[in-house]
């Protein structure tokens, strides 16, 4: 089965289906047409980038360069990460996210990329990168979702945690039903999605591995090993990130240090 490939003239073409969404949002006065066209072109010109510079990378495909980028996607996600939970950029919270989320891409790239697909070359690029940024963007989202939760609800209800730590608690016996319900809100989309696939939806890398000739039992192999590593990495970056960040974000007397906080 050979791959239709497409011209940049029908690739052009592609661009003239958002009329109508931008029709909509137009006529019902949103204030999104501009943003759309901004992500669009943001978009169409990152992954033009990115496609040159994989190209290059693959190519070459140097262990240390691979890990390199590994490394610069985990710091864009940091970035990403912290502002999109509405907490500002400290240090406090920088270098705790980022640390939680390169382990968690590492030990789950050692252990799929590793043990189970069993590279011949060590963090080989045409697997490693793609596979790192699935797994990458899942833990964004999830991390996102957990951290805001977790310091936005510990925020509002303040005098709960201090009721258990006046009752005796330790700070992490206090935190735990805030933990509980972090892991609970950013573990719920990938369950979700987990439940339904294959059913309701044909996700991106098994269409996409279809598309290039792969069997689709080959192609269902390779989805099922990613919803375990994306599921697997989510909940341990959110554990790792939240985990790390309270032992920089508390004061000496168990309050939380709400400077962390965007006005």
């Amino acid at each position: 089965m050979e791959i239709i490939q497409l011209s940049w003239l029908q690739l052009a073409i592609g661009f003239i289906i958002l009329i109508i969404p931008g029709a909509i949002l137009w006529w019902y006065n949103t204030g999104l047409n501009q943003k759309m066209v901004v992500a669009t072109i943001r978009m169409t010109l990152q992954l033009l980038f990115v496609g040159y510079y994989l190209e290059y990378l693959f190519e070459y495909d140097n262990t240390w360069l691979n890990l390199a980028w590994i490394m610069v996607m985990v710091i864009v996600a940091d970035f990403a990460t912290i502002d999109r939970s509405d907490l500002k950029t400290t240090r406090s919270l920088v270098l705790p996210i980022f640390w939680a989320t390169f382990i968690g891409i590492i030990l789950i790239n050692l252990f799929f990329l590793e043990l189970v697909i069993q590279l011949p070359k060590f963090l080989e690029a045409q697997y490693a990168i793609p596979i790192t940024g699935m797994v990458l963007g899942n833990c964004l989202r999830s991390n996102v979702i957990g951290i805001n939760d977790f310091y936005y609800n510990l925020k509002e209800n303040n005098e709960r945690y201090r009721f258990y730590l006046a009752s005796g608690a330790t700070r992490q016996e206090a935190l735990y039903p805030f933990f509980q319900r972090a892991l609970q809100k950013s573990a719920n989309p990938t369950l979700a999605s987990m439940a339904t696939i294959g059913l309701v939806s044909l996700p991106g890398m098994m269409t996409g591995q279809i598309l290039s000739g792969s069997s689709p039992m080959t192609a269902i192999q390779y989805q099922i090993m990613i919803m375990l590593a994306i599921f697997s990495g989510t909940i341990l970056s959110v554990f790792l990130a939240i985990f790390f960040c309270n032992r920089a974000v508390f004061l000496e007397n168990d309050m939380l240090d709400e400077s962390i906080f965007k006005e």
